[in-house]
């Protein structure tokens, strides 16, 4: 009942994401696919070493804005 209240009540043009009944209604319709793409630990591990580095500039640049 809240799904359908979300659809009629929540549904805007300006909205950045579907109302929740609408998600939800979206999410159980689909047909379950397998992945095309797999995440390897290996892969996981090089793209966190590729970003490490951006990581801790951001995390100096959120210490110092909280000061």
């Amino acid at each position: 009942m809240l799904r359908q209240l979300s659809i009629r009540e929540r549904t805007s043009l300006f909205a950045s994401h579907p109302p929740h009944g609408l998600r939800h209604r979206m999410l159980t319709t689909r047909v379950r696919q397998d992945p095309r793409v797999t995440l390897t630990e290996m892969r996981a591990e090089q793209i966190d070493a590729e970003l490490a580095r951006h990581y801790e500039q951001v995390g100096r640049q959120l210490a110092w804005a909280t000061d």
